[in-house]
């Protein structure tokens, strides 16, 4: 004949149970899985949140009491020890993947920040080569305007000086079958002062006649336009000038027309 036990028997020993050996066992297990946990995470735990988590944490298990009436020992009893090992797992596995994202995401922002210092250089590197370009193109458009404003005055200092040379000629090619015609002192005197002012004001702009018969010639700055044979000058020397040339410090304003001596 079976024997009908009362379900506060059973109750009863399942709290007596709960209260002296599984409660007791699972504060314990609790407290060494907190300090191995501990020891693991704070080696990889540094961020505020994650200190956070364990605090609260440690908090409730303080407050946990040591003596659980029946309804919370049912909800205790619930928890199993698989369970909480489960939770624990999951609580380092997101802590992993945590740390893993917060590492992807600190990669991220370096390759990030070395993409805007490349850029950033490459543009600054453009535009001082833009500036060193448009500088170029200001200080040539200066010259340019500069050396078509200036020809017509070397024009007329061309002709100045053929004038000048023509009177001279006929002055010392004067005879006195054929003498000088009268004045022609006075004109030579006159082209002379005209030549020489000329050339002062062309020297106030930095501009300069070059020189350069005696000297060897130079394609850079000289066009020969004939030869001659005077033997008592070396060859390749520059022995007439049939058009004056102009020099603007280091700047070419117009080549000089001369004339070398080849020797055969």
């Amino acid at each position: 004949m079976k024997k009908n036990h009362s379900p506060g028997v059973f109750s009863s020993i399942r709290d007596r149970i709960t209260k002296r050996v599984t409660l007791p066992f699972l504060k314990k297990l609790v407290d060494f899985l907190t300090r191995r946990i501990d020891k693991r995470v704070q080696g990889y735990a540094s961020s505020g949140w994650k200190a956070q988590s364990l605090s609260d944490f440690q908090s409730w298990l303080i407050d946990l009491p040591d003596d659980l009436t029946p309804t919370q020992s049912a909800t205790l009893d619930s928890c199993d020890l698989y369970t909480l090992l489960s939770e624990f797992s999951s609580l380092r596995q997101e802590i992993k993947l945590q740390n893993r994202e917060q590492h992807k995401a600190i990669q991220t922002l370096s390759e990030t920040l070395n993409e805007y210092e490349n850029t950033a250089r490459l543009f600054r590197e453009r535009t001082k080569d833009i500036a060193l370009l448009e500088e170029r193109i200001r200080t040539r458009s200066v010259q340019a305007s500069e050396k078509s404003t200036v020809m017509p005055f070397l024009d007329m200092r061309d002709a100045l000086v053929r004038g000048y040379n023509a009177c001279k000629q006929m002055n010392e090619n004067s005879s006195i079958l054929r003498p000088s015609p009268k004045g022609i002192e006075s004109i030579i005197e006159g082209y002379e002062m005209a030549i020489r002012r000329f050339d002062r004001a062309l020297a106030s702009v930095d501009i300069k006649p070059m020189e350069c018969i005696g000297k060897p010639f130079d394609s850079k700055t000289m066009r020969a336009v004939g030869t001659k044979t005077i033997n008592d000058h070396a060859d390749g020397i520059v022995v007439e000038e049939m058009l004056t040339g102009f020099i603007r410090k280091q700047e070419v304003i117009r080549l000089a027309e001369v004339t070398v001596n080849k020797i055969n």
